[in-house]
């Protein structure tokens, strides 16, 4: 049977309360998110010419082709601005292309050109890469038990955000 373990989220100095940032998961998620979108962008601007963002949205288009600018901004939980520049970016570049979607003549389908396909082809490598170092610290075992982790955490997310500091009543907690 497992215990559930209660931790020391905040640190208490001087009769004010303060993150302890050795435990609190949100700064761990924010700190290796930051530092990691920001070396793969340097790379792949140096290596291939293209940004984290527009690889994100080719990442997507790549797995899923013929979708719209709402789907992608969906898949990859980015705002629709970021979403809408890098399109932009990769039409701009002729690695992606449009149609007007059949089924609602205000939205457009997306998806990579012959161009894009193998570019995504080739930034693949090196963002695959990067992940195998990422988690080089970690067994096998580990890695699984963090997609799982991560999985749980993804659909707690919406949970998350409707929490409200004024509401006297908050949702009920997923399992």
């Amino acid at each position: 049977m497992r215990k559930n373990i209660v931790r020391q989220e905040v640190a208490t100095t001087s009769n004010r309360v303060t993150l302890d940032l050795d435990r609190h998961v949100p700064y761990f998620f924010t700190y290796i998110s930051n530092k990691l979108s920001r070396g793969a962008s340097d790379t792949y601007r140096k290596h291939f010419g293209l940004g984290i963002t527009e690889w994100r949205v080719m990442g997507v288009l790549a797995g899923m082709p013929d979708i719209s600018a709402n789907q992608i901004i969906s898949a990859i939980g980015l705002d629709k601005g970021a979403v809408s520049r890098g399109l932009h970016v990769l039409e701009q570049e002729r690695l992606v292309t449009s149609e007007p979607d059949p089924k609602d003549n205000r939205s457009r389908i997306m998806r990579l050109s012959k161009s894009g396909n193998a570019l995504h082809d080739r930034i693949i490598v090196a963002a695959l890469a990067r992940e195998k170092r990422l988690l080089s610290t970690l067994s096998p075992e580990e890695v699984e038990i963090l997609i799982v982790c991560l999985r749980k955490l993804r659909a707690n997310v919406p949970y998350v955000n409707a929490y409200d500091p004024l509401d006297p009543a908050p949702g009920k907690r997923r399992k």
